[in-house]
């Protein structure tokens, strides 16, 4: 495993109204930042160099335009980031923007614009953040709870379901937690004792130190007394590296990064393939280990939407916060039944060389008004999901992980090979080829293994995934 390796895992926001438009004013300066540094460069290359705060006065009106191929600025990266501090601090931006926030953004526009190559036409270099584009926050954001992150510069802690973070993350996020509480129990004690001796100076600082900190520290003292399972496989450092991203929904999430302290080589020299559900969590199959189910734990019909209350009709009307409510509900199912299924599923992926995940189409599902989207965010399954490929991306030497388009898995015969020729009644199918009888969910984890097993090979896996062995026939119940 390399010596310095990280891997992120990203989840939703719940902003209030106060903390949206705190988030959107922040998301917007990241924006425009990026629109005076490509026409900072735009200038440049078409021989009209200005200061950048000129710049920034100019970015408004329309941008210099040319497509004849040119060579385009090469400025270092420290001698942009300068500019752009002296212009950040000049309009007040500094206010907003941490450090941490114009590197990432300096560090982003360089290496779009080494993506053009020496010589581009200045138009080809983009006004605009590429899709991907994320906010860096740096030590800006902290997990304070399993509700709620801080985000420097937006009012309150901002909800968010941080419960669902996989084993390893969650460890590395509560040992982070209790270091830091830890750090401002002490401190505050330190001052308690200088403030009750009637040290002048103590009073002033623990006034500061309790406006500042006291909503988070009561927080903290919400963390669970004990940690939660994690699998002896990995181990996780929260590191100071946090993202804004905003979603193609017009929503948005947070990434914290992890590094990777420890990561134990795998115990089978096998490939495992998952088929992720509703019914079962997933399903999985290996040609040396067979095959099982990680079973959906809720009795509820569907716990991912559940009915939401009437606005109170008594006399004294109490303010009501429903989305705090749901996280709350989430929290509880999840902790207490799905977490459980979750790691152990986890626990037992992790201990296979390779492994292939079916990648559910959920954009295609949102705009065919399907639930399982939402079904998914509830249940966190792509959270862990994308952990294990990232696991397998941090440790080529002994993992390798690929993502199985989903088109046609549950219809094709994973005996026979026949195209569409599985048709189910209810969960139950027969292949109209063969007539071989399979259950919906096994059918699909046994294309995914043998799709993602041909991916491996055409990669270079230096072993051979070895073949399904075929189900026994049987009747149709």
């Amino acid at each position: 495993m390399p010596a310095s390796t990280h891997l992120r895992v990203r989840h939703a926001l719940h902003p209030a109204p106060a903390q949206t438009a705190a988030l959107d004013n922040l998301w917007h300066l990241g924006q425009h930042l990026w629109a005076v540094l490509a026409l900072h460069a735009r200038l440049e290359a078409t021989g009209q160099p200005q200061p950048m705060q000129r710049v920034a006065a100019l970015a408004a009106g329309p941008p210099p335009t040319s497509q004849v191929p040119v060579r385009l600025p090469r400025r270092s990266t420290a001698e942009r980031r300068r500019e752009l501090e002296v212009l950040a601090r000049a309009r007040g931006w500094r206010a907003h923007l941490g450090s941490a926030t114009l590197d990432g953004l300096v560090s982003d526009f360089g290496r779009t614009l080494k993506s053009l190559g020496p010589v581009a036409p200045p138009d080809a270099i983009p006004l605009t953040p590429p899709h991907d584009f994320a906010l860096v926050l740096g030590g800006l954001a902290r997990p304070v709870g399993e509700l709620h992150a801080e985000i420097a510069g937006v009012p309150g802690l901002v909800q968010a379901p941080l419960f669902l973070l996989p084993g390893p993350a969650g460890a590395a996020v509560e040992t982070w937690r209790r270091t830091f509480g830890g750090d401002l129990t002490t401190r505050r004690g330190a001052l308690e004792a200088g403030l009750l001796a009637g040290d002048p100076e103590a009073d002033a600082s623990y006034l500061a130190h309790v406006a500042r900190y006291g909503l988070i520290e009561s927080h903290l003292g919400a963390v669970p007394d004990h940690a939660p399972a994690t699998p002896p496989a990995v181990s996780l450092v929260l590191a100071e590296a946090a993202q804004l991203h905003h979603s193609d929904a017009g929503g948005y999430q947070i990434s914290w990064a992890f590094r990777v302290t420890g990561l134990t080589p795998p115990s089978h020299q096998d490939l495992i393939a998952l088929d992720p559900g509703v019914r079962s969590l997933w399903t999985w199959v290996s040609g040396r280990h067979s095959h099982g189910r990680s079973p959906m734990p809720l009795s509820l019909l569907r716990p991912w939407s559940p009915a939401m209350p009437g606005p109170p009709t008594r006399l004294l009307a109490q303010p009501q916060d429903l989305i705090y409510a749901r996280l709350r509900r989430h929290q509880l199912l999840h902790r207490t039944r799905l977490k459980p299924v979750l790691e152990a599923g986890l626990a037992r992926f992790l201990q296979f060389a390779a492994v292939a995940v079916e990648r559910t189409d959920f954009g295609g599902m949102r705009c065919r008004g399907e639930d399982y989207p939402e079904a998914a965010d509830f249940l966190g399954t792509r959270l862990y999901e994308q952990f294990l490929c990232d696991c397998a991306r941090l440790d080529p030497g002994h993992r390798m992980a690929v993502w199985v388009p989903p088109a046609w898995t549950s219809v094709d015969c994973s005996v026979c090979g026949a195209r569409g020729a599985v048709h189910y009644r209810g969960r139950s199918g027969r292949c109209q080829t063969c007539g071989q009888h399979l259950d919906r969910d096994h059918n699909g984890a046994r294309n995914v293994y043998q799709r993602g097993a041909a991916q491996l090979v055409a990669r270079g896996l230096p072993w051979t995934p070895a073949p399904l062995p075929i189900p026994p026939r049987r009747r149709r119940p």
